[in-house]
């Protein structure tokens, strides 16, 4: 893993890299909370190109890395400069751009309350809700995980079959999956959907809930 100084000569950030799975191996930028400036340019990519040399002396077929464009609590301007300085040596050393992604993070009894505001005789869900039916056929489908030690959660898949979708089930099946990671002792929820899932995103808008996190992915085929 590569660390690389900002111009006060304090590390502002690593680059370590990781096999994903099979021969996907990742580069990973990650930026030091609190530590603000740019690395020098010469040792930033002195230190993808040995972090890539690296990856392909490992097997990697691809290489994968996510430039981070948007992030909670950081300056839009120095999110911006890193973006670039990240993107500019993906497109130099081949790298190709695939969808973005978005990242979201919420309290979960404050996203129940926003869903279910203005909704009367909600019913009552299972603890556990992976196939909803509407008229007695399956309509939707939901993939739930849960941490109760630290109160993470996420739902990880959620589906509305073809015929039933442009109905509001997705938002009824959102309200149905949060309603069970609360009971399975969930208290935070972290999530993400890339950027052409506009029915996804929509959902997170009902919320007003913006994207904490938004990111670039990249692949180097090697």
């Amino acid at each position: 893993m590569n660390e690389l100084i900002n111009e006060d000569g304090s590390v502002c950030a690593s680059i370590p890299f990781f096999q994903e799975d099979g021969r996907v191996w990742a580069l990973r930028v990650v930026w030091n909370e609190g530590v603000d400036g740019l690395p020098e340019a010469r040792a930033w990519n002195e230190a993808i190109e040995s972090s890539l040399a690296e990856c392909e002396k490992r097997g990697a077929a691809y290489v994968d890395s996510r430039v981070i464009t948007a992030s909670e609590g950081v300056d839009e301007g120095l999110a911006s400069a890193r973006a670039s300085m990240h993107r500019d040596s993906l497109v130099l050393h081949g790298f190709e751009r695939g969808e973005d992604r978005f990242e979201y993070r919420m309290d979960l009894g404050k996203a129940l309350a926003d869903l279910e505001a203005g909704k009367e005789g909600a019913a009552e869900v299972p603890e556990r809700l992976q196939v909803g039916s509407s008229d007695g056929h399956p309509a939707a489908i939901l993939a739930l995980m849960s941490r109760p030690a630290d109160g993470w959660s996420t739902i990880y898949y959620l589906g509305v079959l073809p015929a039933f979708r442009g109905r509001g089930l997705g938002a009824e099946a959102m309200l149905h999956g949060l309603t069970s990671l609360k009971a399975m002792g969930g208290r935070t929820y972290h999530d993400g959907t890339g950027s052409r899932n506009a029915a996804a995103r929509s959902l997170f808008a009902r919320l007003g809930q913006p994207p904490f996190l938004v990111m670039e992915e990249w692949r180097l085929r090697r």
